[in-house]
């Protein structure tokens, strides 16, 4: 199997460069594509639709070089036209995937009984509080970490975290998206205990 590419710090450098020569009015550009993306693979229905954004951006910037050189116009543009192509490619994945056969569906409240928002609230409250202790300590912080920043901050932020850890932004984006997934098994296997009391 090829080696996946992987983000580096260079060629992120290089991608903002090419969004404006200006590292502050980069960095918000930067951001403004990326909520955009994020808001577009929400809008189509995307589970992961910050990782689908995340790897709209790592195709982008695996081609920076050739884009550097050649594109012209909009830089913008040119990520949405990958993200088109990326949401046919998560289309034909979600149909070829079978659905869960109904008694391993995540259970759900009936949705006559009273207050069973707040309750639906409540009971995810009390199974993400203990999820999240069943996590390591290392792997609580980052993904708590991970989060904590907005805008211009964030992008700085995970670049010292993964910098911190030793790794690639991209790798420290694989592993919060891992953290997350077991995270989310274990708020579904928990709410369904508790439905079951």
């Amino acid at each position: 199997m090829p080696k996946r590419w992987t983000l580096t710090k260079e060629s992120f450098d290089t991608l903002l460069t090419w969004l404006d020569p200006d590292r502050e009015l980069a960095g918000r550009k930067y951001e403004d594509i990326r909520h955009s993306l994020v808001k577009i693979f929400t809008w189509r229905g995307v589970h992961d639709a910050e990782g689908l954004a995340d790897e709209t951006i790592n195709r982008v910037a695996e081609k920076i070089q050739e884009l550097k050189a050649d594109y012209l116009g909009d830089p913008a543009l040119y990520f949405y036209g990958v993200a088109k192509k990326l949401l046919l490619e998560y289309s034909r994945t979600v149909q070829q995937q079978v659905p869960l056969p109904e008694e391993l569906a995540a259970p759900s409240l009936p949705t006559d009984a009273p207050d069973a928002e707040s309750a639906t609230s409540e009971r995810m409250l009390e199974c993400l509080e203990a999820c999240l202790e069943e996590l390591s300590t290392e792997n609580r912080e980052i993904l708590v970490s991970y989060y904590s920043k907005e805008r211009q901050a964030k992008i700085d932020f995970r670049k010292e975290l993964a910098e911190e850890l030793g790794v690639s932004v991209n790798h420290l984006r694989v592993r919060v998206h891992r953290i997350r997934a077991s995270l989310h098994e274990c708020i579904t296997r928990c709410l369904g205990r508790k439905l079951q009391r």
